[in-house]
């Protein structure tokens, strides 16, 4: 029989990341649950919801028999809107500080052999150049940091209750985490995008930093093979804020980005502002002799690199050969009317469609400011369908198509209610063909589109902000975890 785990917080970032990864190796799961929605989540991932809440001690003992091992995963971060606050935070510190303490107490009287705890590697005092780790600096009095240190201290209380070292605790303290399913990255690259650096403080100040999956195999590592103990798990190569703002602004196509004061840190972030700022040239050296583990990538400088290129795949998803075939009939056939329109009016007038046919003019005397407006309109129809040929995105695509059937449409049931003044059958034959033409383009195209959201899975208008994220190291898709909400359960 697979051994038993005990997961809180399976609907954060973490857990999203981490039962996959428990349930590949052959383990059992089961995860707190605290409301139908939950149970219905968790089962998704595969495990089994224990309904049951960390301030309930009487309901845990009952959730957590017969597990092995527990991955308190869990938290409560507020929303970005809302981190300046610090009354925002007050869940989040019970929920490490108190909650910890009921589930390690629960732990011990249920002979649970393994506690494993991710903490936050933002806990030292600044180190310039450098290097320190768990074992070498003390961690610093910071008032926001003081119930995550707590629950280091009850993953100690856990490992050494009985004196006789069967039982494992292990805290690590990790790298602030980026990947594509973490809302706060998707926040990072919004405004990258608008040219904004969320990375404030001295250029030169290191930033730990630690892709979720590798988060993620860290903690199963910990949970299998590491020895009681308090470790930092971070990328190999921590970068400075300087390196981290220009790798940001060349992959999202910018020369650079405009980084925040401190004192606009502050107003944003409150409290947990200048944290973000300190340099910590922190080292992994110790979990990774002890464990076994290495991350997938030494530093952000790759991993960063790899989570923009998933988000731009998302954003611009490979377009079939005939949405671009259609897109071209589309430009040149508005370029080509709306520049003779504009420039060469009377010719138009006169001469169009050509070979000895008179469409225009038979309808109705020469007026110059209409033929010129209506040339400007169709340029400006030109440069929205050449931008999206450049930038080709499903939204961008179909709003051209929607656009174009807007103008023809009723173009078309004119002239197809007007076809008198025409001279004879053939012209009034080809003119409504062509014109039947121009719509059946867009139309043709729009459905492409829906082919290339059906292949790709992905909804429609590709937000970023609102899309499914790719899970990167196995290619699952898993929903970005709640900005704010209670992700423990």
């Amino acid at each position: 029989m697979s051994a038993m785990i005990f997961v809180t917080g399976a609907t954060g970032v973490l857990g999203r990341a981490t039962i996959p990864v428990l349930l590949d190796l052959g383990y059992s799961v089961r995860a707190l649950s605290r409301s139908e929605s939950n149970d219905a989540e968790i089962r998704a991932l595969g495990a089994e919801p224990m309904r049951t809440d960390l301030f309930d001690v009487a309901s845990l003992t009952a959730a957590i028999a017969a597990a092995e091992a527990i991955l308190h995963l869990a938290t409560r971060i507020p929303p970005t809107s809302d981190m300046r606050h610090r009354e925002a935070w007050r869940e989040n510190n019970r929920v490490r500080a108190e909650g910890t303490r009921n589930l390690v107490e629960t732990a011990i009287q249920s002979g649970v052999d393994v506690f494993v705890y991710p903490s936050f590697a933002f806990v030292y005092p600044a180190s310039g150049e450098t290097w320190i780790d768990a074992a070498t600096t003390p961690a610093d009095h910071i008032e926001m940091l003081e119930s995550t240190i707590a629950a280091e201290r009850e993953v100690a209380r856990f490992a050494s209750y009985d004196g006789t070292g069967a039982r494992r605790g292990i805290a690590l303290r990790l790298g602030l985490l980026y990947g594509v399913t973490i809302p706060s990255t998707l926040e990072h690259v919004a405004l990258a995008r608008r040219g904004m650096s969320m990375v404030g403080g001295s250029g030169s100040a290191y930033l730990p930093t630690l892709r979720i999956d590798d988060a993620a195999t860290a903690l199963v590592a910990a949970l299998e093979r590491a020895p009681t103990g308090l470790y930092d798990v971070v990328d190999d190569e921590p970068l400075c804020h300087r390196e981290l703002a220009s790798l940001m602004a060349a992959t999202v196509g910018r020369r650079w980005l405009i980084t925040p004061p401190l004192w606009l840190l502050r107003a944003v972030a409150g409290p947990n502002g200048p944290l973000l700022s300190r340099g910590l040239r922190i080292s992994n050296r110790r979990f990774k002799e002890v464990s076994g583990w290495s991350p997938s990538v030494a530093s952000a400088r790759a991993g960063v690199t790899r989570v923009l290129d998933t988000l731009t795949a998302a954003d611009h998803p490979r377009l079939s050969a005939a949405v671009m075939a259609g897109l071209w009939i589309m430009a040149l056939a508005t370029l080509v009317a709306g520049l003779s329109q504009q420039f060469t009016p009377r010719a138009f007038y006169d001469g169009f469609p050509g070979f000895g046919m008179n469409w225009v003019s038979a309808d109705g005397p020469f007026n110059e400011h209409l033929m010129r407006d209506l040339g400007g309109a169709n340029l400006a129809l030109a440069v929205l369908i050449f931008f999206a040929i450049a930038r080709p995105t499903v939204g961008l695509v179909r709003t051209v198509c929607v656009a174009l059937l807007a103008y023809q449409i009723p173009h078309f049931i004119y002239h197809a209610m007007h076809l008198g003044p025409l001279p004879s059958s053939l012209d009034r034959f080809l003119q409504t063909a062509s014109l039947a033409l121009i719509l059946i383009v867009p139309v043709l195209v729009l459905i492409a589109t829906r082919r290339t959201n059906a292949a790709s899975g992905r909804h429609p208008t590709l937000d970023t902000r609102h899309a499914r994220g790719i899970e990167e190291s196995t290619g699952r898709l898993v929903a970005p975890a709640r900005v704010s909400g209670t992700d423990y359960g």
